[in-house]
């Protein structure tokens, strides 16, 4: 199972300070937001973060 975030590329839509972690050891998140940000996945309880997006 593959997870994906998604926001629109729009003017004026901004992010700041994610972060995701994977727990269930089964799937993994891609990105932590469109294209942007290390994957996660396993038992692995160290966060994928992005600071400012985009």
């Amino acid at each position: 199972m593959h997870i994906y975030q998604a926001a629109p590329n729009r003017p004026g839509v901004r992010f700041h300070d994610l972060l995701v972690v994977w727990l269930g050891g089964n799937g993994q998140y891609e990105r932590v937001i469109n294209d942007t940000g290390s994957p996660t996945s396993g038992t692995s309880t160290v966060p994928s973060t992005v600071v400012s997006y985009p």
